[in-house]
This record gives C-alpha cells, structure tokens and sequence, in this order.
C-alpha cells in the first residue's frame, strides 16, 4: 500500500486522457476460452458503454459467445453485495484457509 502513491501521477494522466476523449476507466476481468488465460487488465470504455455506467457496488459480466458475438454481446448487470457483505466473505475465507494449514482454533 505504501508503493501505490508513486502511481498516482500515472492514473491522473489515463483518467484525464480517457476523460478528454469522452470515456471512462474500468478495471475488467477478462477470461480467454480458447487460450486458457485469465487476466485484470485496466480499459477505456466509452461512456454509453455498460461497464462505465457502472457505479459502486455494481457487478457486470459480458459474455461473447458463438450466439452472442461482438456488437450483440449478452450483458448481466445488477448490484453487488457491497463492502460489509464482502468483507465478510472474505474474512470467512481466510479463516477456513488459516484452518486448513493447521492454525489453532
């Protein structure tokens, strides 16, 4: 966390430039079928696009599919938990891996 200050410089200059060219930043999760690759990658969206309509805790997930292709995409959008449910969520996962690698209870 201290090493995230020295980015800000950079994320200044991406938001501005994708503002100035009426579009917004999102970080998306993009899965790779036929490659087997998974990655989070950081992507400009114009502004009617879905994914920059979002807005806190929103989720979304695009899928393009031999019956939903480029352009006609099927989108799912609704809200998400929100920070005390997923925080909870996590706190439960690290428990079960902390008992999992042997720590007392």
């Amino acid at each position: 966390m201290q090493e995230l200050p020295k980015y800000d410089d950079e994320m200044a200059t991406a938001t501005a430039e994708a503002t100035a060219a009426g579009e917004k930043l999102r970080y998306v999760g993009v899965v790779d079928v036929k490659n087997g690759r998974g990655s989070v990658e950081l992507r400009r969206y114009k502004v009617d696009h879905p994914f920059a309509q979002l807005s806190g805790s929103d989720n979304i997930i695009s899928f393009e599919t031999k019956r939903y292709k480029e352009g006609g995409t099927l989108v799912i959008r609704g809200p998400g938990a929100g920070a005390e449910v997923t925080a909870g969520g996590v706190f439960g996962d690290l428990l079960r891996v902390c008992q999992y690698l042997g720590a007392p209870s």
